[in-house]
C-alpha cells in the first residue's frame, strides 16, 4: 500500500485594504497546492476565473488573481476554480477549512470568506469547481489590512481499480449560454470528420458550435474500454456501443399556441417557419409563455430542470442482430440496446419493453425512452437556425437499417434508393445537415414515444399503477377525453398541436406530415413516419397506435448526462 499523505491548499488574501471614502475592498489573492509527493503532483488548477484578473501557474499549483473592488455592504468577489486529480491509482477525500490569520483578527466582524463545497470527494481523473468567496458585512471608515488563510486537506485513497478518464470539459460555446454539453465517466465526447471517423475530443478546446449547426457528440463504448483511449485517438467503431446527441436546453418563441380541434382544407402552400430559439442554462429563470409571441422554456428541459439532454442519435438497434428478422425481439433486456449507424432497428416490441430496457440501460444517466415532449425538443431544434431548418430527408431503406437518406427529397424512388449516413446525400437525413446531428427522424422505423392518453394503458404492457407512479416523470401524459383531432389538448413543445392548422384525414399543414391526435383504441404517440411513408413521414409527424408490438415500430434511447 502506497503511504498516504495530505494535500494543502493555501489562500492568501494579500493587502485587504479598505478606503474611507469608498468604503472599498481591494483583494489582491494568491490560492495555491502545495504537495509532498507524487500523487499530489497530479493535483492541479486547470481553470480559474474571477471579476477581475486570474492566471495559473505553469506547473497547476498556483492561481493569482485580482478581485474586484468591493464598495457596498453584503456585496461579493468570487473566484471560481477548477481543480483536477490527474492520478489514476487515488481518490481523494476534501476538506476546506478558512481562518484568519493572526495580524487579521480585525477583520473578523467587517467581511465573511467562504469556500463552496467545503467538503468533496475529488475521485481519480475527476474534475470539482468550488468557489471562494469575500462579502463585505459591515461598513468601514478607516484603512485596514490583513490575510486569510485556507487549507485543502485531501486524504488519498488508493482504488482497487485505476481511475477512468473523465474529460475536464472546459469549452464553453457562447451560443449555449451555459448549457454545455454535460459528460460523466461512460459518455466520451467525440469529433466527427465528414466519412464518419470518430476522434476523443479534447473538450478544453472548441469540439462544437451550435450556431454553425455542429451539435456535439459523445459516445458510450462497449463493455467500457475507456481506458484503451485518450484525447485524439481515433475510436473503431466496434468499440462503440452507442452514439449520442447533445440537446441544450432553450425557449422558444411561441408560434402557433392555440389550434383548436377539428381539421379544416389543406392550405395552398406550406405554412413552416423558421422556430425562434434561445440557449439558456437551468439557472435562468424559467419562461413561462402561453399565447403566440411569448417565450417558453422548452418542457424538456424544465420536466428534469436539466440544462440538456443527450438523445440517441439513431433509432434504438438490438445487439447481435445480422438481419431484419433477427433484430424483431419482444424483450425488455437492455443489454441489447445499441445506438449505431448501419444497424436493423430493434422492433416488435411494445411499449413497455422498450421502456423498461431503456430505463435500466444505464440508471446513473437516467436513461429512458424518449418522451413526447422530447421528440419535440429535437424536432424544434431541427427547424431553427441552429439545425436543418427545413425537413430532414427520410430514410427510406425497407431493412430498417439506421442512418441512412433517401436519393431525392420526394422519397417517391424505390426503397433501395438510398445512402448511408456519412455520405452528402446521408447528411440530409440529419436534424443539421451535416453529420454532427441526429438521424432516423423522418422514416426508417416508426417510433414509439412515452406520451399517453391518460388512464387507457391499451396494449402497451405498462400498468397503471407504473405509469402514474414508478414511471410518471418519464411519460408524458394527454387529458383522458382526447380523441383523433383534440389537437387542442397537446402539450406545448411537443410538435404536435402547435403544428396546425390540420387538414383532410388528419395532415398537418407545414409538410403534410400524417397528424392524428390519440384516442381511446389508440393511446400511444408513434412519431416520424416509417421508411414507406414517403411525404407524409418527417420529424413532424405523429400518429396514434396500442402500444403493441409491431415489426415496424422501433424506439429511441435518451440519457440526462
Amino acid at each position: 500500500m502506497r503511504r498516504k499523505s495530505l494535500l494543502i491548499l493555501s489562500i492568501v488574501l494579500l493587502v485587504v485594504g479598505f478606503a474611507s471614502v469608498a468604503t472599498n475592498l481591494i483583494i489582491n489573492n494568491t490560492l495555491n497546492i502545495g504537495y509532498n509527493n507524487t500523487f499530489l503532483d497530479d493535483v492541479v488548477f486547470i481553470k480559474a476565473k474571477t471579476e477581475g484578473t486570474a492566471s495559473i501557474s505553469e506547473d497547476g499549483k498556483t492561481i493569482t488573481y485580482d478581485a474586484k473592488k468591493i464598495s457596498a455592504i453584503n456585496e461579493e468577489a468570487t473566484l471560481t476554480f477548477w481543480v483536477k486529480n490527474k492520478n489514476t491509482q487515488y481518490d481523494a477525500d476534501v476538506t476546506i477549512n478558512c481562518s484568519l490569520d493572526n495580524n487579521s483578527s480585525t477583520l473578523v466582524d467587517l467581511v465573511d470568506i467562504t469556500i463552496e463545497p467545503s467538503h468533496f470527494t475529488l475521485e481519480s481523473n475527476e474534475v470539482k469547481t468550488g468557489e471562494v468567496k469575500v462579502r463585505l458585512k459591515s461598513v468601514v471608515t478607516e484603512e485596514k489590512s490583513g490575510t486569510f488563510t485556507c487549507e485543502l486537506v485531501a486524504t488519498p485513497s488508493e482504488r482497487e481499480v485505476p481511475g477512468v478518464i473523465i474529460p475536464s470539459n472546459l469549452y464553453e460555446d457562447e451560443v449555449v449560454n451555459g448549457a454545455k454539453p454535460e459528460l460523466s465517466k461512460e459518455l466520451i465526447p467525440i469529433t466527427l470528420d465528414n466519412t464518419g471517423v470518430v476522434t476523443y475530443a479534447n473538450t478544453d478546446e472548441k469540439w462544437y458550435d451550435y450556431a454553425n449547426k455542429e451539435w456535439a457528440n459523445a459516445v458510450i463504448l462497449v463493455d467500457n474500454p475507456r481506458k484503451q483511449y485518450n484525447v485524439g485517438d481515433v475510436i473503431i467503431e466496434d468499440d462503440i456501443e452507442s452514439y449520442f446527441v447533445w440537446i441544450p436546453r432553450y425557449r422558444y418563441k411561441l408560434f402557433h399556441a392555440n389550434q383548436a380541434d377539428g381539421t379544416t382544407t389543406k392550405l395552398s402552400e406550406s405554412i413552416a417557419q423558421e422556430i425562434e430559439i434561445e440557449f439558456e442554462s437551468k439557472d435562468t429563470p424559467v419562461s413561462t409563455g402561453t399565447q403566440d409571441g411569448e417565450w417558453l422554456t422548452h418542457p424538456a428541459f424544465t420536466n428534469f430542470d436539466v440544462n440538456g439532454i443527450w438523445v440517441g442519435k439513431f433509432e434504438t438497434g438490438y445487439k447481435g442482430s445480422t438481419s431484419v428478422t433477427s433484430a424483431q425481439v419482444s424483450s425488455s433486456d437492455p443489454t441489447k440496446i445499441q445506438v449505431k449507424p448501419n444497424v436493423n432497428s430493434w422492433r416488435s416490441n411494445s411499449v413497455g419493453n422498450f421502456f423498461k430496457a431503456m430505463y435500466n440501460y444505464n440508471r446513473e444517466l437516467d436513461s429512458h425512452m424518449t418522451k413526447n415532449t422530447e421528440w419535440g425538443a429535437v424536432a424544434y431544434l431541427s427547424h431553427s437556425r441552429y439545425g436543418i431548418n427545413d425537413e430532414a430527408r427520410m430514410n427510406n431503406n425497407q431493412n430498417f437499417l439506421t442512418g441512412y437518406a433517401a436519393n431525392t427529397k420526394d422519397a417517391s424512388e424505390s426503397t433501395t434508393n438510398n445512402q448511408r449516413y456519412n455520405t452528402e446525400i446521408g447528411y440530409l437525413a440529419s436534424t443539421t445537415g451535416n453529420i454532427t446531428g441526429i438521424y432516423d427522424m423522418s422514416g426508417g422505423a416508426w417510433e414509439y414515444v412515452a406520451g399517453y392518453r391518460d388512464g387507457t394503458i391499451g396494449s402497451s404492457g405498462l400498468t397503471l399503477e407504473e405509469i402514474r407512479n414508478t414511471y410518471s416523470k418519464y411519460i408524458d401524459v394527454y387529458a383522458s377525453n382526447s380523441s383523433v383531432t383534440t389537437y387542442s389538448k397537446r402539450i406545448l413543445g411537443d410538435a404536435t398541436g402547435e403544428m396546425g392548422p390540420f387538414y383532410g384525414d388528419y395532415y398537418n399543414n407545414w409538410y403534410n406530415d400524417y397528424s392524428p391526435f390519440v384516442d381511446s383504441s389508440y393511446p400511444w404517440f408513434l412519431r416520424g413516419g416509417g421508411y414507406s411513408d414517403g411525404s407524409g413521414a418527417g420529424q413532424f409527424y405523429f400518429v396514434s397506435r396500442t402500444g403493441g408490438d409491431n415489426s415496424g415500430y422501433s424506439a429511441r434511447l435518451v440519457l440526462l448526462g
